[in-house]
This record gives C-alpha cells, sequence and structure tokens, in this order.
C-alpha cells in the first residue's frame, strides 16, 4: 500500500518564502527543450522580476509583484521555465504549456521570434502539500 506525505501550512509558508525572499529582483526565464533544475537550456525570454518579487506566502502560495517584459527576447519554442535570483541561481524549474503545465501561456502562442516581446501577466508558486 502506498503512502502520503503532506506537510504543515507553516512549513510549505516557510518552503514558499525562502523561494521568494531569494528572488527579489531576480528572473523568470523561459527555456527550450532539455531544460533541468540542475541543467538549464537556452533561454527564449528573461524577464525581471520586481524588487519585491514575492509577498508573504499564505497557504504555501506566493504570488509574484509586476514582472518587467522581456522586450527583445533570444526567440525559441517555450517548453519550461526557471525562477531565479538576480544571479541567476535557480530555485524552481518547471514546465510551460497551454495547457495543464505549471505554467500555462494563454496568447501568444510557445514559438518565439527573435527580438519579440514576452509578458507574464501573472505568476504564482505553490509549496509542495
Amino acid at each position: 500500500m502506498a503512502g502520503t506525505t503532506t506537510h504543515t501550512t507553516t512549513f510549505r509558508n516557510l518552503v514558499a518564502d525562502l523561494i521568494g525572499d531569494t528572488c527579489d529582483s531576480g528572473k523568470l526565464v523561459f527555456r527550450i527543450t532539455g531544460s533541468t533544475a540542475n541543467a538549464v537550456s537556452s533561454a527564449v525570454a528573461t524577464l525581471t522580476l520586481n524588487a519585491a518579487a514575492f509577498p508573504a506566502a499564505s497557504v504555501g502560495v506566493i504570488t509574484a509583484a509586476a514582472i518587467t517584459s522581456d522586450t527583445s527576447a533570444a526567440g525559441g519554442t517555450i517548453a519550461f521555465a526557471t525562477i531565479e535570483t538576480s544571479a541567476g541561481v535557480v530555485k524552481a524549474h518547471c514546465t510551460v504549456g497551454t495547457s495543464g503545465d505549471a505554467i500555462n501561456v494563454t496568447s501568444g502562442g510557445l514559438a518565439v521570434t527573435a527580438l519579440d516581446t514576452v509578458s507574464c501577466s501573472a505568476l504564482t508558486y505553490t509549496a509542495m502539500l
């Protein structure tokens, strides 16, 4: 019989805040196929997180403040994204798609042409249950 592991809300808030607090003035980087948390692939677009990137967690969830668009993207097809510190240290790595992924693209599609503008209107991170 398989078991289940859960975490308290206090612990989930701590984990979410550890990510949020280290990503002030950090980056949201959209990447091509082949990216992993420990070996990231080429960047398609790099967006800048706010100086106070994420307010305090609530129920294990942090929600990003305003995110600055990349107005001259490198281009490529987005498959993953990383949430990083300002020095480029990856704190979270997630899939990107049009539906059912950690980050869902709702307009413009996953293919980005070089010098396109790429923006993100909303971003949340949820710590494990």
